[in-house]
């Protein structure tokens, strides 16, 4: 049987961070050096808590000071794009595929939008490329697009383009890959424009015909290369 010696150790006052009886003024350290350290943080969150919230209401007070100008701007821009010019591209029908013929395009650029376009100009091309397509297509810049000479003064409602019409015909090899499924013909291109607020826009494109049960099939949209701002 175990003696009182034995037993657990019961939790006295010195062991609790208090002096006990005898021991004088010998402090546990951490029992005087606790509070200091509680006091200093505390006072620290609460300078945090009130500069944060400082922060906030200046945030907020600014807002709410520039809304009106804000909700105008806002409708102002709204308004805009609803009332102005959208233009998009639409080829018809490419030609025969056939050794020796230049391939040819002719495309209609219609606005789609509520008011006219002015000072419109388009740089198009043909190119006969891998399929799938895997590269991008570099487009020149609106500077150069809207003094190019197929460029139109007005764009209301639909505009036949003169055709795009590729410099060198098809070759062999050209028509071998169309047909074997490894190539298409790819129509793309750039057109750049004012709407009604003279502010510029463009459109690019980018479609393409492949070989399709025995014949050409109708116009694609390329994966990528179709954007207008």
């Amino acid at each position: 049987m175990a003696g009182q010696n034995d037993t657990e150790p019961s939790h006295t006052a010195s062991q609790a961070g208090v002096p006990a009886e005898g021991q004088g003024d010998h402090i546990q350290p951490y029992a005087v050096n606790q509070c200091p350290i509680d006091e200093g943080a505390r006072l620290y969150r609460l300078r945090l808590t009130i500069f944060g919230a400082a922060v906030i209401a200046a945030v907020i007070g600014a807002f709410a000071a520039g809304f009106p100008g804000w909700q105008s701007y806002i409708a102002q821009d709204m308004a805009r794009r609803q009332l102005r010019a959208y233009i998009v591209v639409r080829p018809n029908h490419i030609a025969t595929v056939q050794e020796g013929i230049m391939p040819r395009i002719q495309s209609i650029f219609e606005n789609i939008g509520q008011t006219p376009a002015s000072n419109g100009g388009s740089i198009s091309r043909l190119t006969v490329a891998e399929y799938p397509l895997t590269k991008k297509f570099i487009h020149d810049d609106c500077r150069t697009v809207m003094t190019h000479p197929t460029g139109n003064k007005w764009f209301v409602g639909k505009v036949s383009q003169p055709a795009t019409v590729r410099e060198t015909p098809f070759t062999p090899s050209e028509i071998t890959a169309i047909k074997d499924g490894h190539a298409a013909v790819y129509f793309h291109g750039r057109v750049c424009y004012l709407d009604l607020f003279k502010e510029s826009h463009r459109t690019d494109f980018c479609l393409y015909w492949k070989w399709q049960a025995g014949k050409m099939s109708p116009s694609l949209y390329c994966d990528q290369g179709n954007s207008t701002d």
